[in-house]
């Protein structure tokens, strides 16, 4: 992983100008936007008055969209489709199998609750939905075991959990998920942005991304990833049939958004957020300028320094210490946690959220640790109130 200290933290956090009023702890919910996108909205509309959108509104702008994301993640371009968020890509999930009743799909117990009514159509159709039971707000492989058999086709869980920020070993899982040949669905956007490991290598059959969090796109786009083995298999109502190789529409998706191939863009339909892909290429750029592997060592270098800081102020967290098993989420439990996180940015302008009955901290790389201070300086005091 390389070195958080390799960039210029100090000056990337200038490209944030919310951060020079606001002590912002959101990032799991949505991140405050940089100049580049900013810069991107203001292009995207200059084009259409200066060329009636003939880039704002091109399908080779949004192939390059898609080779963007598909080289900052960790994929093929091929295998990403895009999406209008994180529900949307596990929607299509949750309606891509071929699920006959006395099968059963896995979920958690630690979901959020767009990966749980996604599923719940199949209840319906004999179909049972298991839950892997959570130990001490972690999920280990073990957990999952527990729930699967024979019957089991497939296995959703998020990737960074939605709460207390747990980590489930993705690629441990789906190791798991092929010896029983269930299939794995991901919900990744709690990772994207924040982990420096590619999709390709997960061992995730299908990952759901929402692009507004640490990808720093607009409220409106994401992506769903398929493993490109895969994408052909997926038969529902709704989704596109694939092209046989070889046909004369085989690369017209570089000329047309509207052509159909052997692809993950199969998944898509009608005309996409062009201003919001347009935005997310530019944020892609952004990101990996910086490069993955040094924001993912200093969202840890960040929450490893605010873990310490909550326990020196004599609190707790419900967040594990691993590295391994966190990202960029610091669960913190107070007494009356949704009338604290009012008080904290009312009085302190210090903003974070609640989820589960506890304080949720999360950061990205252009925090630092005055934030921290901040932040944990005016929990105390209202708790000391």
């Amino acid at each position: 992983m390389a070195a958080a200290t390799e960039v210029n933290w100090a000056k990337l956090r200038g490209e944030f100008p919310a951060l020079a009023n606001w002590t912002y702890l959101d990032t799991a919910r949505k991140t405050v936007p940089p100049r580049c996108q900013e810069a991107a909205m203001r292009d995207y509309w200059n084009d259409i008055a200066e060329t009636a959108g003939a880039d704002a509104w091109s399908a080779v702008s949004v192939a390059e969209t898609r080779a963007a994301m598909a080289a900052l993640l960790g994929a093929k371009p091929a295998e990403i489709a895009f999406t209008k968020n994180t529900t949307e890509g596990l929607n299509i999930a949750a309606h891509a199998f071929d699920l006959r009743p006395g099968d059963n799909v896995v979920l958690t117990d630690m979901e959020h609750v767009a990966n749980v009514w996604v599923w719940q159509h199949w209840a319906a159709k004999g179909v049972e939905i298991r839950f892997a039971k959570n130990r001490d707000g972690c999920l280990p492989v073990a957990a999952f075991l527990e729930q699967m058999d024979k019957r089991t086709r497939v296995v959703s869980t998020a990737y960074i959990t939605y709460g207390n920020g747990y980590r489930v070993d993705i690629p441990a899982l789906g190791a798991a998920c092929r010896e029983h040949g269930a299939r794995l669905v991901v919900d990744g956007v709690q990772a994207a942005g924040i982990l420096a490991a590619p999709l390709a290598g997960l061992g995730a059959d299908l990952v759901a991304i929402g692009g507004h969090k640490n990808l720093f796109g607009l409220t409106g786009t994401g992506l769903l990833y398929c493993r490109e083995e895969l994408i052909d298999e997926l038969k529902t109502p709704f989704l596109k049939a694939p092209v046989a190789p070889g046909s004369a529409k085989a690369s017209a998706h570089l000329r047309s958004q509207f052509d159909y191939v052997r692809t993950a863009h199969r998944f898509e339909g009608g005309n996409p957020n062009f201003l919001g892909l347009h935005v997310l290429r530019r944020s892609a750029q952004f990101i990996a300028g910086i490069g993955l592997p040094a924001i993912e060592a200093r969202v840890r270098d960040l929450t490893t320094q605010c873990m310490a800081m909550i326990r020196s102020a004599g609190l707790t967290t419900l967040t594990p210490e691993p590295w391994a098993e966190r990202a960029q989420i610091v669960s913190v439990p107070v007494p009356d946690a949704g009338a604290m996180m009012d008080r904290l940015r009312e009085k302190h302008r210090v903003i974070v959220n609640v989820k589960d009955g506890a304080l949720r901290i999360s950061m990205g790389f252009a925090n630092n640790e005055e934030d921290l201070e901040r932040a944990v300086a005016a929990i105390r005091q209202e708790l000391a109130a």
